[in-house]
């Protein structure tokens, strides 16, 4: 039977919504919008970044080529940034979308969700596990690729401590929303810089890390093509069986309104237990977070049914709300004058050795460890991926998706380690 016009356009969804029906409701946020009359409010705000966060982060994953390279993202942020560079977006609508990301504190329910959420989420003995198989590549990999690249950085001009926390460390701390943007809240407390402005500062370093990982991964794929006996074609660990993470994976549970809502109430809790934490120690609440849950997750403090409350509310957050995200960070925290100052041939040299010593890392390392190499480089590459994007992107640009798991763990735990320890550094010594 052949479709009609209308059949057809409502098979096309602009995030989770069909599109002849995000195109009508949006004409009346346009026309808001240049008739400059959005309210400035939290509804508001979210009028403002969901039609554009749906609209870009649509096209960003219908681009070949780029929808490889995370470009829901990267659009997602960088289009709103040059709205507002040229002077396109009225000032009604960025003082909307500032109320709601700062004043209504909509970014920090986005971190602590995806922090709280991912962690908890994961399966624990995928963590456990993962963490014995990949401890010596991950720490070993994560301390050469803040060592050199710096001491390049001071080579060639940046100066080491620049070097170290506003590159390197953004490009090993898990994408933006759970690497970058706690970052930047530490940061920004601890040495009273403008948040906006620290995010504009690091940002550039995990978009380019995760672009250069990707094209890494297809460098290291390509390798293990043309050399079979250096690859296990998906499989990491040489001789007998690999880890088989099949009994492992939790069953899908049906979503739950309520679930959510004990996902929400486990999210204001740590929320406030890190920020009361941090009024006791100094140490930002985005650390105390990360630990206290990691710590929930290793010592299975909490019943299923709350993890599972953090695990669907992430997911409820993070699938609708990404996007947007993004669209309110490039509006008002993405200053592109200032980015553009700050990509010069050095900064790119310093991200390019932070790449390249991960893959080696792995690499090398590998033949001590029972891996296969090409696996292990590409493992290896995953800690400087633009989070679960990221991960999806080098695993399939690779062709493997099997590591999946070990990828996970590379990225948010290896992320979470590295915004704990630099922020701590800096706390301490800054």
């Amino acid at each position: 039977m052949k479709l009609s016009i209308w059949d057809r356009l409502n098979e096309i969804k602009v995030g989770p919504l069909q599109l002849p029906w995000f195109a009508l409701l949006s004409v009346v946020i346009v026309i808001a919008v240049y008739t400059e009359t959005v309210p400035v409010d939290m509804l508001g705000g979210f009028g403002v970044i969901i039609t554009l966060g749906w609209l870009l982060g649509k096209i960003g994953n219908v681009i070949p080529g780029l929808n490889k390279f995370g470009g829901s993202t990267i659009l997602s942020m960088l289009v709103p940034a040059f709205l507002v560079l040229y002077g396109l977006l009225p000032d009604n609508s960025i003082e909307a979308v500032t109320m709601l990301m700062s004043e209504a504190n909509f970014l920090d329910l986005y971190v602590f969700s995806l922090v709280t959420g991912s962690i908890l989420g994961m399966n624990r003995q995928v963590l456990v596990q993962g963490f014995a198989r990949m401890m010596i590549p991950m720490f070993v990999g994560m301390v050469l690729a803040m060592l050199i690249p710096a001491v390049i950085g001071q080579l060639i001009g940046l100066g080491f401590e620049d070097t170290l926390f506003n590159i390197v460390t953004p490009s090993l701390a898990g994408g933006i929303g759970g690497g970058v943007l706690p970052l930047a809240l530490g940061y920004s407390q601890i040495q009273g810089v403008e948040y906006g402005e620290m995010v504009a500062t690091l940002a550039p370093a995990s978009i380019l890390s995760n672009f250069f990982s990707i094209a890494g991964a297809a460098i290291v794929s390509s390798l293990g093509d043309k050399q079979p006996a250096l690859t296990g074609n998906g499989v990491l660990v040489k001789q007998g069986k690999d880890m088989d993470f099949s009994a492992t994976k939790d069953k899908p549970q049906a979503i739950s309104y309520q679930t959510i809502g004990i996902g929400l109430f486990l999210l204001v809790a740590v929320y406030i237990f890190g920020n009361l934490v941090q009024g006791m120690i100094g140490l930002p609440a985005a650390v105390i977070v990360i630990f206290t849950s990691t710590l929930l997750k290793y010592f299975q403090i909490l019943p299923a049914s709350i993890e599972e409350g953090a695990k669907q509310l992430n997911s409820f957050i993070s699938v609708n709300f990404t996007a947007p995200l993004m669209v309110g960070l490039g509006i008002i925290y993405l200053d592109l004058g200032s980015v553009f100052e700050i990509l010069t041939w050095q900064y790119l040299v310093v991200v390019i050795a932070v790449v390249v010593v991960l893959g080696l890392t792995g690499f090398i390392l590998s033949k001590y460890l029972n891996m296969y190499p090409v696996e292990a480089s590409i493992l290896s590459l995953n800690q400087s991926a633009m989070g679960g994007t990221g991960n999806v992107a080098i695993l399939a640009t690779s062709k493997r998706e099997t590591l999946m798991p070990f990828a996970q763990v590379a990225t948010r735990i290896g992320g979470a380690i590295t915004i704990s320890l630099m922020i701590t550094l800096m706390k301490l010594f800054g």
